[in-house]
C-alpha cells in the first residue's frame, strides 16, 4: 500500500512511518516544510493525494503551551481547515484513496469523571471536546466520495522520543516528579510504537471505520501513571503539583492535566488487537530504557 502522512515527520508519524516500511508498504510524506521527496501540506490549497492507496492525517497545531486567544485558534484552525484541504484534495484526484484514518482524541469525551466511556459514547463539553468534534466532522465529509474513513481517538501517548513525556521525563529521573492535583483522575494512555500498530490495522482491514478509541484497555488514576513512572526510573516521586497551583500557573491548560478521561478501547478489544505494552508498568519502563 502506498501511504501518504500528513504530519509524517512529528513523533507520532516517525512511529507510523518506521512501522509502514518495515511492513513493506511505501510512504508518502506531507509537510509545510517541504523538503526532498515530500509533498506539500497547506492550510491555503488542496493537497495532491495522487497516487496515495491510504492516507493518515495527523498534522495539527501542538495542544501544548499556554491557551492563550490566538493559541487556541491555531488549534481549532489547524485541525478543521488541514483536514478541509486534505478532504478536497481527495475530492480531486482521480483516482481516490482507499482510506483515510484521520486523528481525532479522545478529549472527545471531556470530562468523563469516574465514568467508563467507550466508541458509543456521546461527545463532552470543553474546548478539546469541540475541537475533536470539529475535527472529526471535515474528515467525515471523505465517506461521501466514497472513502472509507477512521476516526482515530488518541490518548496520552507514551514514548521515549517526544510528546508530553519529553518534558515529564527529566523531572523523575531527577525525582521531582509528583501526581498532579488530587491524583484520582483517570488517564488513558498508549505506547507510541501500539498506536503506530493501530494505525497500519485500520489501513490495511476494510471492516474498520468509524471511531476507534487509540488506548490501553485499562485507564489509570494519575496517581498510579506517576507510581508507575516513579517505578521505572528507580526514583521517588513526592512533589504532588497541586490543583490551583495549576490552573494558577496553565490557565485552561491545566484541563489538559486535570480532567478525567476513563476511556476504553471496545472495539480494538473486539477485534482482539495484540498490544506491545498493555499496562502502564511496561509502557513506563520502555519510556525510560
Amino acid at each position: 500500500m502506498i501511504i501518504g502522512i500528513t504530519g509524517g515527520t512529528g513523533f507520532i508519524g516517525h512511529a507510523v512511518t518506521e512501522a509502514a516500511t518495515d511492513r513493506g508498504d511505501s510512504v508518502v510524506l506531507f509537510s509545510r516544510r517541504g523538503g526532498e521527496g515530500r509533498r506539500a501540506f497547506s492550510l491555503n490549497s488542496p493537497m495532491d493525494v495522487t497516487g496515495c492507496d491510504g492516507l493518515v492525517h495527523l498534522a495539527g497545531e501542538s495542544i501544548l503551551g499556554l491557551w492563550t486567544r490566538e493559541k487556541r485558534r491555531r488549534i481549532l484552525e489547524s485541525r478543521i481547515q488541514g483536514t478541509r484541504r486534505l478532504v478536497e484534495g481527495i475530492a480531486a484526484a482521480a483516482v481516490k484513496p482507499r482510506v483515510l484514518v484521520s486523528a481525532s482524541a479522545i478529549g472527545f469525551y471531556g470530562d468523563t469523571g469516574d465514568g467508563v466511556v467507550d466508541e458509543d459514547s456521546r461527545a463532552g463539553s470543553g474546548f478539546l471536546s469541540e475541537v475533536a468534534q470539529a475535527w472529526e466532522a471535515e474528515a467525515v465529509k471523505a465517506e461521501a466520495l466514497g472513502v472509507r474513513v477512521v476516526r482515530l481517538r488518541i490518548g496520552f501517548v507514551l514514548g521515549r522520543d517526544g510528546g508530553a513525556m519529553k518534558l515529564i521525563k527529566p523531572l523523575f529521573r531527577m525525582g521531582l516528579g509528583g501526581r498532579l492535583g488530587s491524583g484520582r483522575q483517570w488517564m488513558s494512555c498508549i505506547e507510541v510504537d501500539d498506536l503506530a500498530s493501530m494505525v497500519l490495522a485500520c489501513l490495511h482491514d476494510d471492516s474498520i471505520s468509524g471511531p476507534m478509541n487509540a488506548v490501553m484497555p485499562e485507564p489509570v488514576t494519575n496517581a498510579d501513571f506517576t507510581k508507575a513512572a516513579a517505578r521505572a526510573v528507580h526514583r521517588p516521586a513526592l512533589f504532588p503539583a497541586p490543583a490551583f497551583a495549576l490552573r494558577l500557573a496553565l490557565g485552561d491548560l491545566s484541563h489538559l492535566m486535570l480532567d478525567s478521561q476513563r476511556v476504553i478501547p471496545k472495539r480494538f478489544a473486539n477485534m482482539r488487537f495484540h498490544y506491545r505494552f498493555d499496562g502502564i508498568g511496561a509502557a513506563m519502563r520502555e519510556v525510560f530504557r
